[in-house]
């Protein structure tokens, strides 16, 4: 009896350090949350959490379908940091909710498809557009269809991007202006053709944005430094291997690869957050000043936070 307590008391003293370090391990992590979105200019942030182990933080992604929620959980403290629509990003900051971009997010990654009859912008008069409000895909919208002559004349349906598809193939819509990977699903299946590729209004392929609250990034400068850079990191290892933007999109969203290969084609993974992107910026905040989508243009010396990229 004696000889068996013996060896069960030696067999825990050798067992309790693993025990214990593994505990320590996961108190010492630092719990994050990131806003993210349903669609594959976001695939960098899939990327993020095996970056930022090492550096003690255990990242959790939550997604919203609705950009606009995104934004609102980010500027709540729901969750402490995002991948932000730039769009949604501003119209709560020139609201009394103080947002800060910290870096470029994503460039790209939205089209403008309709049905095989419709051979140009003028065959949308009268006839549905499914495109989701307040994103940067109504904005360049709304600048082709002044730039076509048919401002007013077009039916906006507004929808989440992932829920456009369907009603271009049911022919509830005539058109969609939806993003990634869902444009490219749409045309894969041979729900819709390429009406329009939307880059070439003034804000150029402007998209998205890595985003705070101001009062996040001043609190925990440290945090947010940590964050920016496995965000840079990630997006960089995006642009430079393609196979694992195909991967990701077939992974995260159950996509063939036939699709996630088209996907890609129109990402364009990028954090460079110099004179070209705030340009962009400033372009399209003038473009909703237009659309009356914001009232005015954010502060931008509080608004843009890029020196942490």
């Amino acid at each position: 009896m004696l000889r068996r307590n013996l060896i069960a008391a030696a067999a825990a003293s050798f067992a309790a350090p693993s025990i214990v370090s593994r505990a320590a391990l996961g108190q010492n992590l630092r719990k994050v949350k990131m806003g993210s979105a349903f669609t594959t200019t976001t695939n960098a942030a899939f990327l993020m959490p095996a970056l930022l182990k090492p550096e003690g933080i255990d990242l959790e992604l939550v997604m919203f379908p609705s950009l606009v929620q995104r934004m609102q959980a980010v500027a709540s403290g729901d969750v402490d940091i995002g991948n932000g629509g730039l769009s949604a990003t501003m119209q709560l900051a020139t609201k009394g909710f103080p947002m800060q971009v910290l870096a470029n997010g994503c460039d790209g990654g939205w089209m403008v498809l309709a049905q095989p009859s419709i051979n140009s912008f003028k065959d949308l008069v009268g006839k549905k557009v499914a495109v989701q409000n307040g994103s940067i895909g109504l904005v360049s919208l709304n600048w082709k269809l002044k730039q076509e002559g048919v401002f007013g004349k077009v039916e906006m349906a507004f929808m989440d991007n992932q829920d456009q598809p369907i009603p271009l193939m049911r022919g509830d819509v005539a058109a969609i202006c939806c993003f990634e990977p869902y444009a490219a699903l749409a045309e894969q299946s041979g729900w819709g053709k390429r009406l329009w590729v939307p880059y070439d209004s003034p804000m150029g392929k402007t998209n998205l944005g890595f985003v705070a609250s101001e009062k996040f990034t001043k609190a925990e400068p440290d945090l947010t430094k940590k964050m920016v850079q496995a965000h840079v990191k990630a997006t960089r290892e995006m642009a430079s291997n393609p196979a694992i933007a195909i991967e990701t999109t077939i992974k995260q969203f159950k996509m063939t690869k036939e699709v996630a290969e088209l996907s890609t084609k129109n990402l364009f993974f990028s954090a460079e957050s110099g004179a070209p992107f705030v340009n962009g910026l400033k372009a399209l905040a003038k473009l909703m000043v237009d659309d009356k989508m914001l009232e005015k243009e954010p502060d931008w010396g509080s608004f843009l936070n890029l020196g942490y990229a």
